[in-house]
Parts: C-alpha cells; structure tokens; sequence
C-alpha cells in the first residue's frame, strides 16, 4: 500500500490535489501534522510525499524504503473532486516513467489488453506536450503537467 502525504502545512490548493489524486489512484492519504519522515517510513514502505512551491504542489517524491526513488516536477491545473471507486488505474499513451512505481497496472502488451476487456473507469491519457489527463468515466477529474522525472 502506498500512503500519500504532503510537507509539514500545507496550502488548501496541495490539500485538495492530495486527497483527488489519492482517491484516484488508491493510495492511503495520511495528514502529516508534526510527523517526521522518520515516524511515516515506520507507517508504510512506500511514501509518496508532496512538496510546494508558493502555496502550489510542485513535486511527487516517491520514497522506497527510506530513500527517495523518483521526483515528479509537476504543474497542476485542474482539480475536481468526483465519487470514485477502488478500481485499478491504467495510463494509456508512454509516461516518462514506469506507472508500476504508483501502483497503476504494467504498460505491458497484457496489461493493455486487460484494459480494453475489463472496460477500465480510471485512465490516465498521456499527452505528447506532457500533460496528464486523469479520467474517471470518461469525465476529467485532474490535469497534471509532468515538467521532469528525476530518478534518485
């Protein structure tokens, strides 16, 4: 299970994100009040933490273990909040990076025909200018900007 949190206090902006985009891909959300990275990796073994820049969430630091393993640059643009379900998550087009890594199915030739047999709620459409257009129905619920995947 990856649980998801942001830095120590964050904007309402960064709140909303965390709870959408933790609804959407079946993560855990952990308001993080005073604890310290130490306290979380004692939680969970994978982190996904949210960082901001003046008020806005500009990176996803994934953590395995206790070490960061990827850091997303992100730029967010719309964010609605939907009823949604536990289903899995399926991103169609080529991420900069493997969607495994958040829980989402394999971009694997099996993994793509499970997706048109199961007729998937949650996609995940990646633009060719980097935008990530999360789905739920067919109706948009989030737009993300990838800006950078740092690996490390």
């Amino acid at each position: 299970m990856i649980t998801l949190t942001t830095s120590r206090d964050p904007s309402q902006r960064t709140r909303s994100f965390a709870k959408v985009i933790s609804r959407y891909m079946n993560w855990y959300y952990l308001q993080r009040g005073k604890l310290s990275m130490e306290d979380l990796f004692e939680k969970s073994d994978r982190i996904v933490l949210i960082r901001e820049i003046k008020g806005n969430p500009a990176f996803l630091d994934l953590y395995t273990g206790d070490k960061k393993s990827v850091t997303m640059r992100i730029n967010v643009g719309t964010i609605k909040k939907e009823k949604m379900d536990d289903s899995p998550v399926y991103f169609a087009g080529r991420p900069p990076f493997d969607p495994v890594i958040l829980g989402a199915m394999p971009k694997i030739d099996a993994g793509e025909k499970l997706a048109r047999k199961l007729n998937l709620r949650k996609i995940v459409y990646v633009r060719k200018d980097g935008k990530l257009v999360f789905t739920f129905d067919g109706k948009e619920v989030l737009t993300v900007k990838l800006l950078g995947v740092y690996e490390g």
